[in-house]
């Protein structure tokens, strides 16, 4: 759990850098409250030719929640479907993108939140891969979790690279953790899915499936 939320801060904080960061004319453009219908019909004009944005799902509705958010920064993106509460956030950051020549002495913060979000994401995946093959080893250490359906879930990408998600033991409740993957040394993707029922491994997967396989991750450089 504290790996899941160090993940988030990460994240967090990238945003919150690049979006301190942005360009003086800023406050030309739609801001956060625009309608969600608006933002599924018309990307935000910071998103134009955006590189990370033709690896982003191209549907305007994922298992029955429409496109209700859309947020590009300078090396990141992301999408969100459905309404708060009931939401999926995908987000996609790429840790060797370019900063921007107008950030001036914020550069350095952005490089290492670039780098932090990366690795962070890489570290969930290796502990989490890690842990379910140690666990299965051991048909003791299986029991003692409550069997199979309390393993993190491993799926396969479309680069060959896998994306995880995190299922704690039967007696935690099975609760399940967000989606990661490290791709290319360089790319950090991030699911979170505002679900409180969610428990267990077939869950998860069934979860968080629509929302990796709508990726078009052969798109990324």
């Amino acid at each position: 759990m504290f790996r899941q939320t160090a993940v988030a801060l990460s994240l967090a904080s990238v945003a919150a850098l690049t979006a301190a960061c942005s360009n003086s004319d800023a406050a030309a453009k739609p801001d956060a409250s625009t309608s969600a219908s608006a933002k599924a019909v018309a990307l935000p004009p910071e998103c134009e030719n955006h590189p990370l944005l033709p690896a982003m799902p191209a549907a305007q509705t994922l298992a029955g929640k429409p496109l209700t958010e859309v947020d590009c920064q300078a090396f990141s993106v992301a999408m969100t479907y459905g309404e708060p509460g009931t939401s999926a956030k995908i987000t996609l950051i790429d840790a060797q993108a370019p900063i921007p020549e107008d950030v001036g002495p914020m550069a350095g913060l952005l490089v290492a939140a670039q780098k932090t979000a990366y690795e962070s994401v890489s570290r969930g995946v290796i502990l989490a891969k890690g842990m379910r093959e140690a666990t299965l080893s051991s048909p003791a250490a299986v029991a003692s979790i409550g069997g199979e359906n309390y393993l993190s879930v491993v799926m396969d990408g479309p680069t060959g690279e896998p994306a995880v998600i995190s299922v704690e033991p039967q007696d935690a409740e099975g609760r399940v953790g967000g989606l990661m993957s490290a791709l290319k040394g360089r790319y950090a993707l991030t699911i979170g899915i505002e679900q409180d029922e969610l428990s267990g491994a077939e869950a998860a997967r069934a979860a968080y499936q629509p929302y990796f396989d709508a990726m078009r991750l052969n798109a990324l450089p």
